[in-house]
């Protein structure tokens, strides 16, 4: 296939393809001869044949909703219609007529107008002209219908073409942003990868140092101590750190999945037997509901593990103290399905459209990569996650991952 660049900016590929085009259909002088002494009989009722396709044309929804622009805007489709239709005659069919018919091809990509409009619109032309031909009596007829018809071959055989390479065009155009845009990601993951591995050596072990020493301080404390409070509430802060560069070094050196045959069920229960020892959980109410049967899924359990205890204390914060979380897990037919969902505070439509980006949160403690990360490990199984929201009603989350069969 010629490509759509070319096919634009080069004009001896638009008389290749256009010359082509006549051999394949047949068109010759004598067609193009046969055209044009049919104008002058043809002329006069070109005005119903337009009418007709503007009727025609005007009964697709597609096109009432592009052709939004009131009168003016429909005069001018009419006018063009009359122009286009005058030039099926003109007797000359060359580079000019070419790029002039390209360029309607083009017209209906742009507003949006589905590819098989063209087929429906020219199939109205070619039904009309021909009657009108007809309608004259003239001698050579049948020789100037054969020419009517492949005339109108090429006619759409160039739309359609044009049509399809600006497409490709459009696609290739969104494809190299979407190139750029991961590659900056990637180039941006990179920077963030070296600035974890230096928190890790900086942050990390030091922290673990200083958490012994506290740790020993605190134990040669009697319970009613006045500094033991004090010691309990800097090893929470010491745990809280060391939980953000762990999520720090997830995020930006993330793992590719080693995958295993995994019971989605086993794994939310051993999670929620977990979840009794953290204080998040103490008094929220969770309802699980489907976890009977197996539901197997091809999954790194180490991942999904995390990805379950993320979007349980995502719930339960939202929640605050005498919520509802509940978790079902349910199976389709190609994939199983994990909701959870909370009757928490709810967030806002501005902020749910930026929950996945990295390190945007409203929370005065946390990284923003929470959800993030659930979405590269989702992401990574090749399953989806969605989330619904409305302030003041609670949260939905959606997680769908691939089932065995």
């Amino acid at each position: 296939m010629r490509s759509a660049k070319a096919r634009h900016y080069n004009p001896r590929m638009s008389d290749d393809f256009l010359a082509e085009l006549k051999r394949f259909v047949g068109f010759d002088a004598a067609d193009a001869k046969a055209l044009a002494a049919l104008r002058g009989d043809i002329s006069p009722f070109l005005p119903d044949v337009v009418d007709l396709l503007h009727k025609k044309v005007l009964e697709h929804p597609a096109v009432r909703r592009v052709l939004s622009g009131g009168e003016q805007q429909l005069l001018t489709l009419r006018q063009t219609l009359y122009a286009w239709l005058r030039e099926l005659f003109s007797g000359t069919y060359d580079d000019r007529y070419y790029k002039q018919r390209a360029e309607i091809g083009r017209a209906h990509l742009h507003a949006d107008l589905p590819q098989h409009y063209m087929f429906t619109a020219m199939n109205v032309v070619r039904v009309a002209l021909t009657q009108k031909i007809e309608k004259l009596e003239l001698s050579d007829c049948s020789r100037k219908t054969a020419a009517l018809h492949k005339i109108l071959d090429i006619e759409l055989a160039i739309m359609n073409e044009t049509y399809r390479d600006d497409l490709v065009k459009r696609i290739e155009d969104f494809q190299q942003a979407r190139y750029k845009q991961k590659l900056s990601e990637s180039e941006h993951l990179a920077t963030v990868g070296q600035l974890a591995a230096s928190l890790a050596h900086e942050i990390k072990n030091p922290l673990a140092g200083i958490s012994g020493a506290i740790q020993v301080l605190g134990a040669g404390l009697d319970d009613d101590h006045p500094h033991k409070e004090i010691i309990g509430e800097a090893l929470r802060q010491i745990d809280r750190l060391d939980a953000a560069v762990k999520d720090l070094l997830v995020y930006a050196r993330p793992k590719p999945p080693s995958k295993a045959s995994v019971d989605l069920n086993e794994l939310l229960e051993r999670a929620l037997i977990l979840f009794r020892q953290e204080p998040a959980f103490r008094d929220v109410r969770i309802h699980c509901e489907g976890l009977n049967g197996e539901h197997l899924v091809e999954v790194d359990e180490t991942q999904m593990q995390q990805l379950i205890t993320n979007l349980m204390l995502n719930a339960a914060h939202a929640c605050e103290r005498g919520g509802d979380i509940t978790c079902r897990i349910s199976r389709l037919e190609s994939s199983v399905r994990l909701l959870i969902e909370d009757n928490g505070a709810g967030i806002s439509a501005a902020v749910l459209s930026r929950v996945f980006e990295p390190f945007y949160t409203t929370k005065s403690r946390g990284t923003g990569l929470g959800l993030p990360i659930c979405h590269r490990i989702v992401e990574a199984h090749d399953g989806t996650i969605d989330i619904v929201s409305q302030v003041g009603q609670g949260t939905r989350v959606t997680v769908e991952i691939p089932s065995q069969p």
